[in-house]
């Protein structure tokens, strides 16, 4: 069934057309831009064809000239014949300068603009998507497609704009002037210039699958990239500079394989099309040979007329060219922006219900009703999570890694929703709430502690926009972390570096923290927010997060159990279930998987001490 379409889509134009339209909602604040290209296209056009003109009637007062034997002409009679071909020519000139400025800037312009537009819908769609969808991505992908491959939009435009729309435009100006001069022989040439593109029909189909091949390689190479930079203490830890070089010799030689495929079928297009025009001119130029001496020839306009069609002709040559190479490149182009719109048009998984609610900033208790959740359907994550938490509670989470915790903090925000069960607030399903309005009651810190490549003061604001100068103050002190801010440099303003590096891993914890202090959200999780702290910092911080908890519905997940000692409720959980519950003392007193890993992380922290 492929073969059919691909020969209806011969060239593509229906494709490229439609990714037009698609591109158009981008494009349309720049149209009178747009309009521009196109006054300047027409001026580049009318210019270099009004130069025809002056051929003939230059080349019949050469040959009269030549005839009569005469001396040589006056000042005033050279300025009668050839000053209003002389201003035509300047005029022209004029013309093309200005149509190329016009054409060259605002092309630049839309492109630009076009592509700027594009990306930020696209982040706007990609932010949208749940988590789910990130999970499933590569991120070296994902950023290929968000940037390299938006690019094709602008390209499309400039090829549409220099080859699809220029071209045929130049062309039609040319072909007037050859109308003027020889209707016949334009008509021949009508005729048989068509065949021109029959190298761009052949090579079209092919292009086009090369190139969307060719871009899949190249985000893997982008991912490769992403992944190197990620974990680039590994490589260097372990020394895997060797390994990283040779699978990206594999990667890279991939790319450059379908790369040149792309190329070849390019070159043998373009091959063809200087074979196919060349030979067409070729042929006419030896069949207006045996016109030369017909009757014809010389009622149609002689030698002037043939000099000034042929000029035509060769003039012809480059935009009939420029079509035919600019065709192909399409093919690449909307390859490009298949991959973008692909993503763009993907629906994200978690969105408001008609008719949602706003988020009640008070409510009694969050109820989790034998919920469900597997990432993948052959390996469950969650099974049969059942439990009540009471506002101003604090429920923990405990358990080995990979027994659910993280996930089941990540099922609150609905950054997930369960495959089976429901999350709610006083009776209402979570899904019946709108999202944007529901994370506003919730703060974060996680184990996983990212800081944005901007300033302390904007990171710590990311909790609440607008706040005040004192309120930033505020939540730093509580954080425990304002001496070492004012230490800094710049206080407040020192730029913290990509993901935070410029801070220690136990100073960009405590700045997340401030960012949760800020927000002073209702429901407050705790995600190891500890972890990255050294012993004194964290006895610090847990006086902190006293505060912060005042008040506040807290789900926690602790590596040191010491910190979850006074929670309200401590599910432990284990291969998705919870198999132990109740607070420290009755777990304690259970004697069972908890216990168990409260005497075990007792007796390592008084073999450290001792050792210590």
């Amino acid at each position: 069934m492929a073969e059919p379409k691909q020969k209806l889509d011969w060239m593509n134009i229906r494709k490229a057309v439609g990714l037009f339209r698609r591109i158009w909602p981008f494009f349309k604040p720049q149209w009178k831009q747009g309009l521009l290209v196109v006054i300047g296209i027409g001026l580049d056009a009318a210019g270099g064809a009004a130069r025809l003109l002056v051929i003939k009637p230059f080349a019949e007062y050469a040959i009269e000239q030549d005839k009569s034997n005469s001396v040589s002409p006056g000042v005033q009679e050279v300025l009668d014949n050839f000053l209003p071909y002389t201003l035509l020519l300047v005029c022209a000139a004029l013309s093309m300068a200005l149509g190329t400025l016009m054409k060259q800037y605002f092309t630049g312009y839309v492109q630009s603009h076009t592509v700027i537009n594009l990306q930020r819908a696209l982040l706007d769609k990609v932010l949208q998507q749940p988590m789910t969808f990130f999970n499933a991505q590569r991120k070296g992908a994902l950023l290929t497609r968000m940037t390299a491959n938006t690019g094709g939009a602008g390209q499309l435009l400039k090829l549409m704009f220099d080859g699809v729309l220029s071209s045929p435009i130049s062309m039609i100006a040319i072909l007037a002037v050859m109308l003027y001069t020889s209707p016949l022989l334009t008509l021949i040439i009508f005729v048989i210039l068509p065949l021109v593109m029959l190298p761009v029909v052949m090579f079209a189909a092919k292009i086009r699958k090369a190139t969307k091949t060719k871009y899949k390689r190249l985000e893997a190479s982008g991912n490769f990239f992403h992944q190197v930079l990620d974990g680039i203490r590994v490589v260097k830890s372990y020394r895997l500079e060797g390994a990283q070089r040779e699978e990206f010799e594999r990667v890279s030689e991939e790319v450059f394989r379908r790369d040149r495929k792309v190329a070849r079928y390019k070159g043998l297009s373009r091959f063809g099309i200087e074979i196919t025009y060349n030979s067409i001119f070729a042929v006419a130029l030896l069949l207006v040979g045996f016109m030369l001496t017909s009757a014809w020839f010389q009622e149609a306009g002689g030698l002037g007329m043939f000099l000034q069609f042929f000029a035509g002709l060769i003039l012809l040559y480059d935009p009939a060219r420029k079509m035919g190479h600019a065709l192909n490149d399409v093919q690449e182009s909307t390859a490009t922006l298949d991959a973008v719109f692909d993503l763009y048009d993907r629906k994200p998984e978690i969105v408001d219900q008609s008719g949602a609610r706003e988020a009640p900033t008070e409510f009694n208790e969050l109820r989790f009703e034998h919920v469900e959740f597997a990432y993948t359907a052959e390996r469950p994550v969650l099974r049969d999570i059942d439990f009540t938490v009471k506002r101003g509670q604090m429920v923990a989470f405990v358990g080995q890694s990979g027994m659910g915790k993280s996930t089941l903090m990540d099922l609150i925000p609905r950054f997930y929703d369960p495959q089976a069960g429901a999350i709610s607030v006083d009776g209402v399903d979570l899904r019946e709430i709108k999202v944007e309005s529901w994370l506003r009651n919730i703060a974060i810190v996680s184990q996983d502690t990212f800081l944005f490549n901007t300033t302390i003061r904007q990171n710590i604001m990311a909790g609440k926009p607008d706040a005040t100068e004192e309120e930033v103050i505020q939540a730093a002190r509580a954080a425990h972390i304002w001496e070492e801010i004012q230490a800094t440099p710049q206080g407040l303003d020192t730029p913290l570096g990509d993901r935070g590096v410029n801070l220690s891993g136990g100073q960009r914890q405590r700045v997340a923290i401030a960012r949760a202090f800020l927000r002073r959200a209702p429901i407050l999780l705790l995600d190891e927010a500890t972890s990255s702290l050294d012993t004194n910092s964290e006895r610090e911080v847990q006086k902190a997060l006293d505060e912060l908890i005042e008040g506040c519905t807290v789900f926690a997940v602790a590596h040191r159990l010491s910190t979850i000692r006074n929670a309200d409720q401590i599910l432990v959980l284990a291969h998705g279930k919870v198999i132990e519950r109740g607070t420290h003392d009755e777990l304690m007193a259970l004697a069972g998987a908890y216990a168990t890993a409260v005497k075990l992380q007792q007796g390592a922290e008084e073999a450290e001490t001792e050792a210590a």
